[in-house]
């Protein structure tokens, strides 16, 4: 597909109508309310493109913004004051209590659009997000925020709130930068694929068939709050066969997890970290709070191989190695859609028949799910180098023309 100039924006606009009911896909918008606010656009006019939202900021002396954050109200619903150790005081971000110093109002400070290049120079921005958000798993834990609010939700309401490096947007989000872990939220999908363990065959008669063990767990939110899993899929190739123990151990990870609250799935690989290091496995990592995560996660770097813990407060489940892949669950055209975690839309498009290429980047439409219930629109600039500065996110919904 040919790099497109931007396209005249009169059909993309009577086209918009019919996508926001196709990516709700609902089949009456009206019987259903749908928030869809003006949500983000693509500034590629500084070194490294960003997204940035289009909700207005306040800006202070060109290096650095305040967002305001409004959280959702705790079951209760009533007003609760916050403490003078509700806030973080980072050298780049920071967060302090907002109009009436209550657990729903933040103000959140960050670099703006154009100032991320400049304080990037006098700062590790990265390690510096790290420790934020290190500081907001204390503030999570010390009950600064509305009760029923996971860690990962509201590091990604900050997330969704101020200018971040387009590219970089999923290891804002999920990750740290040079690690090989992504912190699970909804709208992932984990497959593991192995070759089954020494189960018995249930068909008696010899059989030189290799027989795969295929299994998918959806990232879902618990009711009352947290991270689980729910099985969604499983196969052995067409064999019909009873399971071992390790095949048993596969499949009951929903269960065995069933007590935690977040999880973290570690890819496997070497991390920028772990040069030189031998390469590890996955591992699947849960406990009751992202400090007790975090703590496990630091004994594990200490390793020479990644491999499990044991701590009375922690789930851990070895994987097979090589064995796991992570997806993002996203919807097009109103159909799921399991991509490679850090997917860009134009690999998307890419996969569409070449006569359709140039169609669908014309009228692509692209929402993104909030984190607290909304969608917001993202605006691009229709070209491919436009649409390779998207990076997809779970939940997101595209709709485009066949």
């Amino acid at each position: 597909m040919k790099t497109r100039t931007p396209v005249d924006a009169a059909p993309v606009v009577i086209f918009s109508r019919v996508a926001v009911c196709a990516l709700m896909f609902c089949s009456g918008c009206l019987q259903h309310k749908v928030s869809v606010v003006d949500g983000y656009r693509i500034d590629d006019k500084s070194v490294i493109p960003m997204l940035v939202p289009n909700a207005v900021q306040d800006i202070h002396s060109g290096e650095f913004q305040t967002a305001t954050l409004t959280l959702p109200a705790g079951p209760s619903a009533a007003k609760i004051q916050v403490s003078k150790d509700c806030s973080i005081e980072g050298a780049v971000f920071s967060l302090q209590s907002g109009s009436g110093s209550t657990d729903r109002s933040w103000v959140v400070k960050s670099p703006s659009a154009s100032g991320w290049d400049t304080v990037g120079e006098k700062a590790d921005l990265d390690a510096q997000w790290k420790l934020f958000i290190g500081e907001l798993g204390r503030m999570h834990g010390q009950g600064c925020f509305p009760a029923g609010l996971s860690i990962q939700s509201l590091r990604s309401a900050i997330a969704e709130r101020i200018p971040l490096p387009a590219n970089l947007v999923p290891i804002f989000m999920y990750t740290d930068k040079g690690e090989r872990f992504v912190d699970l939220a909804p709208g992932m999908e984990i497959r593991i694929q192995t070759v089954l363990s020494t189960g018995n065959s249930i068909n008696a008669g010899p059989s030189t068939s290799v027989r795969i063990l295929t299994v998918n767990y959806d990232v879902v939110l618990r009711h009352g709050g947290g991270i689980g899993l729910k099985l969604t899929h499983h196969e052995d190739g067409g064999q019909r066969a009873s399971p071992g123990a390790e095949d048993r151990q596969l499949l009951t990870l929903d269960q065995r997890f069933a007590a935690t609250s977040v999880l973290r799935l570690f890819l496997g690989g070497v991390s920028e970290e772990r040069q030189g290091k031998p390469e590890s496995a996955p591992i699947l990592l849960g406990a009751s709070d992202v400090t007790r995560l975090d703590s496990l996660t630091d004994l594990i770097r200490k390793r020479d191989s990644i491999a499990c813990v044991s701590d009375a407060g922690a789930v851990c489940a070895d994987l097979p190695s090589g064995s796991v892949s992570l997806s993002s669950v996203i919807w097009i055209n109103g159909r799921r859609t399991a991509i490679a975690f850090g997917t860009s839309l134009a690999s998307q498009l890419f996969r569409l028949p070449e006569p359709k290429q140039a169609g669908a980047l014309e009228s692509v439409q692209v929402l993104r799910k909030l984190s607290l219930g909304r969608y917001a629109n993202i605006q691009i600039t229709r070209t491919v180098d436009g649409a390779q500065q998207l990076f997809l996110l779970p939940g997101d919904r595209i709709v485009w023309k066949d």
